[in-house]
Order: C-alpha cells, then sequence, then structure tokens
C-alpha cells in the first residue's frame, strides 16, 4: 500500500504522530531535486522517522528508476513530494500512481484556499487536471481521520 501525498513539511509531527500508525507504514520515501543532496534535511528526517522504519530520499528521475525497478507494493509506504510539481514529475517520469492526497500547500500569490492547509494556484489546478485526465484520483486530506475532500469534481470542469 502508497499513500503519494504532497506536504511542503515532508516529514514532520503530524505524519510521525497519526499517518505512520494509521497505515502501518514501513517506508518513508521523500522526493524532491535538492533534498538528497541537503545532509542537514536527511539527518532531521532520519532522525525524526523511526528507526526501525526504512527512510530513502530521491531527485524524481531516481525515484522513477527506483520504484520501477526495486519497488514492490507489499510495503506500507508513504511517498511525500514538497510540491505538485514533483509529484507531476515523477508521474511523466514514467511512475504512474493511480491517487494523490493533498495534505498541506502553504498559501502564496495567487493560491486560493480550498481548506485551512490547502492552497492552490491556477497552475496548480492545471497540473492537477493533467493527472486527473490521466485516471488519478486527487484528493485533499491532512488527517487520516478527516473526511477526504474529493477533487474530481472540481478537476473533471473543462
Amino acid at each position: 500500500m502508497h499513500l503519494y501525498r504532497v506536504d511542503n513539511r515532508l516529514v514532520h509531527g503530524q505524519i510521525i504522530s497519526t499517518w505512520m500508525p494509521h497505515l502501518r507504514l514501513k517506508r518513508f520515501v521523500v522526493i524532491n531535486d535538492a533534498i538528497p543532496s541537503s545532509q542537514l534535511r536527511m539527518k532531521m528526517f532520519r532522525m525524526a522517522i523511526p528507526a526501525a522504519v526504512d527512510f530513502q530520499a530521491f531527485t524524481v528521475s531516481q525515484a522513477a528508476d527506483w520504484f520501477n525497478e526495486t519497488e514492490s507494493n507489499d510495503t506500507s509506504t508513504i511517498v511525500l513530494f514538497e510540491s505538485i510539481d514533483d509529484a507531476v514529475r515523477l508521474f511523466e517520469a514514467g511512475h504512474p500512481f493511480t491517487n494523490l492526497n493533498l495534505g498541506n500547500v502553504h498559501h502564496g500569490p495567487g493560491r486560493r484556499s480550498f481548506t485551512p492547509s490547502v492552497f492552490l494556484s491556477d497552475d496548480d489546478l492545471s497540473k492537477l487536471k493533467s493527472l486527473f485526465s490521466r485516471g488519478v484520483r486527487c484528493e485533499i486530506r491532512s488527517l487520516p481521520t478527516q473526511d477526504a475532500l474529493d477533487l474530481s469534481p472540481l478537476l473533471s470542469v473543462a
């Protein structure tokens, strides 16, 4: 079981304390072009994730290769993206996934609120619509105890 999630914060307390036990996670995968080369962030993530849980960080192109060559769906995994762009790039790099969870997308210029923790720009919506048109189900849900807000009706509008 894999949860593909966009969360600007990547590995943080909410993921560790709520999603990890809910999904019985055995692996964290962070996908972002800058993270693997940041020794500080890699150490911080490794310190936050329990030692018994596997942790990997890849650039987008490395991740596509790794998933397609070695990945099995048998390991309960959370795949974390810092941005919608990173998720789209992984999909387009040859690793299609079927569901995308939006957990936290920061407020910024040109972004409008969809929930208290998710703010999307027109560009974000266009990228999500592209994924939706290829069969990806997109939802907003910050915590596993919350009901998911299905973005399909919004994304299916021309």
